[in-house]
């Protein structure tokens, strides 16, 4: 799964989850493709509190992506699983 990190630049060089990439909430359309085989890839996104990864997630399905997920809050996830970090 590709797990991509929609917070601002900022927030993702203060702590990220291991092998998160990074694109903002607002670009994920634009630049998804330059890391992804198909539409049917499977994509977990998160941000702080899960409203912009659930944004991102959303726009991703309108537009056919069948495997994108909101993973939630940054802070919950390493909660859940500290490896992450």
């Amino acid at each position: 799964m590709l797990i991509v990190d929609v917070r601002t630049p900022e927030e993702y060089a203060q702590g990220h989850l291991k092998g998160a990439i990074l694109i903002e909430y607002q670009n994920i359309l634009s630049e998804i493709f330059a890391h992804i085989q198909s539409k049917d890839d499977h994509i977990g996104l998160y941000c702080a509190a899960g409203m912009r990864s659930g944004f991102a997630a959303h726009v991703l399905t309108d537009h056919g992506f069948t495997n994108a997920v909101n993973l939630g809050s940054y802070l919950d996830l390493l909660h859940q699983n500290p490896a992450l970090k």
